[in-house]
């Protein structure tokens, strides 16, 4: 195998890109074969979810933190995850590294065509946001999706936004009056009354009612108490 330093040097940024890939599905291909790796063998979808999660929150965390040393080490983390998952799936006869990667480079090329295509160039994000979700919209008409379930392994605060913007629910001002003050108010009641249920169900209808304030505004709710954490902890 050749070293991908040398391979890489000399080539232009994609083609490099390209080149370091396909050495690591190499290499994950060798980790997976009768003479690789034990451990590395008995790996199956299931056993690799946790280390996917695992990974996601760990290039998450290193965003939050502004380290760009550790966003790089995490990128190549969770690539390794994705690469050991299609090594599988092609040892499976379903699909491998290459059908992964050019079934999400046709639909970057496919929901972009103001860059691709011969429509106009968009205006700013907003509008290039709008044309994306549009030709999603179109793409799953009349055909059920796996995109369309909620995963339920996300966080309780960023499934609660998959939620309200699958339902299509605002946030607006009404939205605030008619949700977080009337739970809260539920919250005090339920308490006074030591029911434990009614408490936990007026809260959960608070913290929902934050979160499509949040859409409003455009904020991450899982952001900012992740903010407000690092804060409290000084």
């Amino acid at each position: 195998m050749k070293d991908p330093e040398e391979t890489s040097a000399a080539l232009e940024p994609a083609a490099a890109g390209a080149a370091e890939v396909a050495a690591l599905v190499e290499v994950m291909a060798k980790l997976r074969s009768a003479e690789g790796c034990p451990w590395d063998r008995e790996q199956t979808w299931d056993s690799l979810r946790r280390y996917v999660l695992e990974e996601a929150y760990e290039l998450v965390d290193a965003v939050d933190r502004k380290d760009p040393a550790a966003v790089l080490e995490e990128c190549g983390d969770l690539l390794l995850e994705v690469v050991f998952m299609a090594q599988i799936a092609h040892e499976e006869g379903r699909f491998g590294m290459a059908e992964v990667a050019r079934g999400i480079t046709r639909k970057l090329i496919r929901r972009h065509p103001h860059v691709f295509g011969d429509h106009e160039r968009a205006a700013d994000a907003e509008e290039a946001l709008a044309s994306w979700e549009a030709i999603k919209a179109a793409e799953k008409s009349g055909r059920p999706v796996s995109g369309d379930r909620l995963p339920r392994s996300l966080p309780a605060l960023l499934l609660a936004m998959k939620a309200i913007e699958q339902a299509g629910t605002g946030g607006g001002e009404e939205a605030d009056r008619d949700g977080i003050l009337p739970a809260f108010d539920r919250m005090q009641a339920a308490r006074g009354a030591g029911d434990a249920d009614e408490l936990e169900a007026a809260l959960g209808d608070l913290l929902l009612a934050v979160a499509r304030g949040a859409r409003r505004d455009g904020l991450d709710p899982e952001s900012a108490l992740r903010n407000a954490v690092r804060r409290l902890r000084g």
